[in-house]
């Protein structure tokens, strides 16, 4: 999954409202279409999947380990800070149940390792092993 596959699909999921995805956008600065709802958080949270995944281009794949231990940070920051009100945790929360969600929807393919072939055992006839001796 590319990493504005998996915004389009968080946006599926959470709103319009909340992730307003430019699909045409050429880099991370214009993904957004204005300003969504908790929008400092948003682009927090979208930019740390974006460095944690390496990515350089809009298209460039993303996996869930590095994508979840980019926002497991945040979200631990927004649950203990004082002064989050209940809809920036509840929208925290919501944006790692859809992370999830997304890759449990599409699992990353593991390459196929093709088989090593197998050895066979083969007889000596009873002249080359008299003739070794």
């Amino acid at each position: 999954m590319t990493f504005v596959q998996l915004l389009q699909s968080l946006e599926e999921r959470l709103g319009h409202v909340h992730l307003p995805v430019r699909p045409q956008a050429a880099g991370l600065q214009d993904i957004f279409e204005g300003c969504g709802l908790h929008h400092e958080l948003t682009v927090a949270l979208v930019r740390a999947i974006y460095v944690e995944n390496r990515c350089r281009h809009l298209k460039d794949r993303v996996l869930a380990d590095a994508s979840l231990k980019a926002v497991a940070p945040i979200h631990a920051a927004v649950a203990r800070a004082d002064h989050t009100d209940i809809d920036t945790y509840r929208f925290s929360e919501g944006f790692l149940a859809a992370l999830q969600s997304v890759f449990e929807q599409h699992p990353h393919p593991r390459p196929v390792r093709p088989q090593a072939p197998r050895g066979q055992v083969l007889p000596f006839p009873a002249l080359r092993r008299r003739a070794h001796r």
